[in-house]
């Protein structure tokens, strides 16, 4: 088993019994933040997707092969960029400064490609799936909202500060010290109305269904109607009701907004803009946003080729023309054909728990089978892709072609009200080495550049996929159980369909994981930086879930091949070797502050420890360093 060590024993540190040895030998090279199994993957997908749009040539005007190759190159000619200086941001800027009063300048905030001031957006109702309704939230900081508040990241915000100054600098703007400053404390202010990540998470604290009317009396201040019409065009009545995600927040917006002058909201908006383009812009622009973005906040020494950066710049903006292009070059049918076999399997042992549970009811246990039989399993790609022909990519205009896919998708998403919902559309394009789950569809997605080692191979032996993909098809399944999901039903609507004794007995657990979590402190950080457990709980029980139900799983397959004393200790090393990953301090840092997953070796290493077959797997027992006391271990 590659890069494993020996000398550390599966039953004391299962991830370093596996990785042990690529962990001490592997050097992040400097144009890395991280490296790890997923990254593989991703390494490969974007050759491959390099490979795609240098070999279009000559493609017809119009066609989704001219978007992406225009856009392409459009990216890798850093000359043309000099040479166009500060061109592409005039428009732009020319918006801000004519705007003769705070009612314009809303309008213009509207339409900026920014999430300004107030977020809006549109997606599917929590409490009606069959609709889409507009919503309103928090917006208008450039960092994570706890790094303007917790003395811990004091660094950051003062290069946050100089990042601002330099960019101001780079467009020419008067007095960019000053004005960094200003847009600093501005946006601190905006930041200390924020919720934080963990209060995000609650699905009914951030729905709170308004008409527009009484929406905007909760900031009677705010230029709301000359802000709509600048972000769309579409009627007023479609906005008769909406949610509101955070009404304390925007209640305080609308007193920022109110006291502030306007040449600082001008300052605010520009340097909005700024931030947004900073890397699309000439050298001192891009050297800026790199010091800040790359070194300072992800620890990279050197920037990653420019082929690299084109690809990225392509593959987030023209995501499903270029998958469309990927999938039919290296997507075959049989992994398609594989993976949905994993699903039946995975499905039919989620069945079987939900039939088993000792802690549920039996109504509980019955709706949850309902639930689960109603999940929409896609596998690969979409079956319809959207309609791109009326989006413009200008050759040689890399910041305005840019703008145009914005406005195009903020176009799309408004376009969607009034109309029924589209069950068939994906959250992600098919390149994307990633899965999801969501709610309000009861959909587990699953992109073609997922389905590739080392997380899934179609002609691998059974144990190695359970391990990997399996257990991503546990988890991803697990989320419509979780402390969120599982207030969701199967239509994917807001409802309350536990009986109240299981949800208090599920709270149990979910307190118990919280608490294992909160212990956990990644090697080398300091014993203050542990894990936020409120913040992860919902992706560990997802994990926890996921490997118990792809172990199930794996018997239900081994069986079916007439093993029944199926060998679990295969799936247990491939599950570790899922989990391979270094990263520098700087991303550990940012990433236990922000991300609601766990770190990778946690991932691993405690979730096996809640597993009853990892102790008959390895014999583990007491005084093992990953043996967990029985009455401490957490079963779903």
């Amino acid at each position: 088993m590659t890069g494993s060590d020996p000398a550390i024993r599966p039953q004391d540190d299962l991830y370093r019994h596996v990785n042990g040895k690529w962990l001490r030998e592997y050097q992040l090279p400097p144009d890395k933040v991280s490296f790890g199994a997923i990254s593989e993957a991703h390494e490969r997908t974007e050759q491959q997707l390099r490979e795609i749009i240098e070999g279009i040539t000559d493609p017809e005007d119009g066609s989704e092969a001219q978007q992406i190759r225009d856009l392409y190159d459009a990216r890798m000619d850093l000359d043309e960029i000099e040479r166009r200086g500060m061109e592409p941001m005039e428009p732009m800027f020319a918006d801000i400064d004519d705007a003769k009063n705070k009612a314009e300048l809303a309008a213009v905030m509207g339409a900026l490609p920014i999430g300004g001031l107030i977020g809006m957006g549109v997606g599917i109702d929590r409490k009606n799936s069959e609709a889409y309704i507009a919503s309103l939230g928090q917006s208008g900081i450039g960092l994570g909202e706890q790094y303007y508040r917790k003395p811990e990241f004091a660094e950051q915000l003062a290069g946050y500060r100089v990042f601002l100054e330099r960019i101001a600098a780079g467009a020419g703007l008067p007095d960019p010290t000053a004005l960094a400053q200003r847009v600093l404390d501005l946006e601190t202010r905006i930041a200390a109305a924020h919720w934080d990540n963990v209060r995000n998470r609650d699905t009914d604290a951030t729905y709170n269904l308004h008409t527009w009317k009484e929406a905007t009396a909760l900031a009677p201040q705010f230029d709301w109607d000359p802000w709509l019409s600048g972000i769309t065009d579409r009627p007023k009545d479609l906005f008769g009701k909406l949610v509101v995600n955070q009404p304390s927040f925007v209640t305080e917006a609308g007193r920022i907004w109110a006291d502030t002058d306007i040449a600082i909201w001008r300052d605010y908006l520009k340097i909005a803009v700024l931030r947004v383009y900073a890397r699309f812009l000439p050298s001192e622009l891009n050297d800026a946003n790199f010091e800040f973005n790359g070194k300072l906040m992800s620890g990279l020494q050197e920037r990653p080729e420019q082929w690299k950066s084109a690809v990225a710049t392509v593959n987030s903006n023209l995501g499903e023309q270029l998958g469309k292009l990927y999938v039919d070059k290296h997507f075959p049918p049989a992994a398609k054909d594989r993976a949905l076999e994993m699903v039946d399997d995975l499905m039919a042992a989620y069945r079987e728990n939900f039939t088993n549970s000792s802690w549920m009811s039996p109504e509980t246990r019955q709706a949850s089978i309902e639930k689960l039989d109603k999940i929409d399993a896609k596998i690969g790609y979409p079956d319809t892709w959207v309609d791109y022909s009326k989006l413009k990519i200008t050759r040689g205009k890399l910041v305005e072609s840019l703008r145009a896919v914005n406005d195009f998708e903020v176009k799309r998403a408004f376009d969607r009200l009034g109309k029924p919902v589209d069950k068939t559309e994906w959250a992600m394009p098919p390149q994307t080495v990633n899965a999801y789950y969501m709610a309000t569809t009861n959909t587990i997605a699953f992109p073609a550049a997922y389905l590739q080692p080392p997380f899934f191979d179609k002609d691998a032996e059974a144990a190695v996929n359970y391990g990997a993909v399996g257990a991503t098809i546990g988890h991803e399944i697990g989320h419509g159980f979780d402390d969120q999901g599982s207030k969701f039903d199967g239509d994917g609507n807001r409802r309350d369909w536990w009986q109240p004794e299981d949800r208090a007995a599920f709270d149990t657990k979910t307190k118990q994981i919280i608490e294992q979590y909160n212990a956990l402190v990644p090697e080398g950080l300091d014993p203050e930086q542990h894990v936020n457990g409120e913040l992860t709980v919902g992706e560990n029980l997802a994990d926890l879930r996921g490997l118990q139900i792809a172990l199930a799983a794996f018997r239900i397959a081994e069986k079916r091949r007439g093993n029944d004393n199926p060998d679990y200790r295969s799936v247990f090393l491939s599950w570790a070797r899922g989990w391979r990953d270094k990263q520098t301090r700087e991303v550990t840092e940012q990433l236990l502050a922000t991300d609601p997953h766990s770190p990778n070796e946690f991932r691993c290493n405690q979730v096996v420890r809640n597993i009853a077959e990892f102790y008959t797997a390895f014999g583990v027992v007491e005084g093992d360093e990953l043996f967990l006391p029985q009455d401490q271990r957490v079963s779903l």
